[in-house]
């Protein structure tokens, strides 16, 4: 007998007993690494409407350039760059989240030294951070861990340890963590590893060894049945490892285009974006080894995503295509509720705040849709003007983070503008 698709997932919820939010609680004042707990959720009331003279707190110009979001935790906020002709400075800087004045600013030697380019990621990792340390990865492959005054506590070069990082375009892939460890990604056209790492010393817990697959996509550290999941999407498959030992649990292939966009789990499901048509889907959890079709929810009819990561909301999921489309889609069937164009493509990742979708285009531009409806709903446009392109963004209370290469911009309710 065939089980119906909602009641196979309702199953599973009961049995994995966890929060969407995964394993650091999602508390007040907290947005801890790439994309908050890694689904892009906020329950914060966030300013509906902003331009470049209403709503704004504080704008703040960064020394260097990078393609990173913020992190936050209570009232501080954590930011990376690069610096040079080479990215041989690897900066982290940190400020108060209410005027944006910089509390500190620390500044590091890369291992690996790349011509700084358009076409080669310029600090592109997020960093992470919890109660005690801010832990920032480069594509140089340094990963150092910090406390939040600014104090190295260690720090790695991968580089040195593993090979350097091999490939046109850089690296992209923004750590995860657990209460304990952290969790990189480097998968190039050279040996490709994933690995985790002590919080407290930087040693290596396991690292397991990949074949090269040039992909910029980032894990995502989840519950499971069995105790925490590694959960990753890249280039030709979709994987489940075990965030204590390091083991495979499962692992789909067949995947093209799922290159850059990372997995959103929601609850028994992942969810994965790809730029290739017939290669976004909607996959259950669970299985041993290479899992069959059977775990394919749906292959969705032509929503793709492009740089941005899909977003889970309710029954709906939310792709952004290359070309700026957005598109709505059923969680359990797969079949397209509605598109609409964008006024640009988009490099951060939608957002949701309470029952609000933000779209964040890379010109400057985000457009404000209300979920769950079954058509089109915009709610607000609103526009900053820029120098480059938006590239990610970061929740701290009530405010919003937008960070573009060079600088950081801080959108409240009713904003009163704070000198910094």
């Amino acid at each position: 007998m065939r089980v119906p698709f909602r009641i196979f997932v309702w199953s599973l919820l009961g049995n994995l007993c966890w929060t969407p939010a995964g394993l650091l609680p999602a508390e007040e004042g907290v947005w801890p690494g790439f994309r908050g707990t890694g689904d892009s959720h906020t329950k914060a009331a966030l300013a509906l409407r902003w331009s470049d003279t209403e709503n704004i707190a504080w704008k703040l110009d960064l020394t260097g350039y990078g393609q990173s979001s913020p992190v936050v935790w209570k009232g501080r906020a954590f930011v990376t760059t690069t610096n040079g002709e080479n990215k041989e400075k690897l900066i982290v800087t940190c400020l108060d989240t209410a005027t944006g004045k910089v509390q500190w600013t620390k500044e590091f030697e890369a291992s690996q030294k790349i011509k700084a380019s358009d076409y080669v990621s310029r600090g592109a990792p997020t960093p992470l951070v919890d109660s005690k340390r801010v832990y920032a990865f480069f594509e140089s492959g340094d990963l150092i861990a910090l406390t939040h005054s600014g104090e190295k506590v260690w720090s790695r070069s991968l580089t040195k340890d593993y090979g350097e990082i091999e490939g046109n375009h850089g690296l992209g892939s923004s750590p995860a963590q657990s209460e304990t460890a952290v969790f990189v990604l480097v998968d190039h056209a050279g040996p490709s590893y994933l690995a985790a790492f002590d919080k407290e010393t930087g040693k290596t817990l396991w690292k397991q060894n990949r074949e090269p697959r040039v992909s910029w996509s980032s894990p995502v550290v989840v519950p499971g049945a069995k105790g925490a999941e590694v959960i990753l999407s890249s280039n030709g498959s979709a994987q489940s490892y075990s965030a204590e030992e390091g083991t495979l649990l499962w692992e789909i292939d067949g995947l093209d285009g799922n290159t850059v966009a990372s997995p959103s789990v929601s609850n028994a499901l992942v969810l994965v974006g790809s730029s290739k048509n017939g290669n976004s889907v909607l996959i259950r959890r669970g299985g041993n080894g290479t899992v069959t079709g059977a775990n394919v929810a749906w292959r969705a009819e032509s929503a793709t995503s492009s740089f941005g990561s899909p977003l889970v909301e309710g029954n709906r999921a939310y792709f952004v295509s290359k070309a700026g489309v957005a598109y709505a889609v059923d969680l359990e069937t797969g079949k397209t509720v509605w598109t609409q164009r964008l006024p640009d493509s988009t490099w951060a990742s939608p957002l949701l705040a309470g029952n609000r979708v933000y779209f964040f285009c890379k010109n400057g531009e985000t457009v404000v849709v209300g979920g769950q409806a079954d058509e089109f709903d915009e709610l607000a446009r609103n526009t900053l003007t820029v120098a480059d392109r938006i590239y990610g963004v970061a929740v701290a209370g009530d405010r919003l983070l937008i960070r573009t290469g060079s600088q950081l911009i801080c959108v409240a309710p009713e904003a009163a503008k704070s000198e910094n």
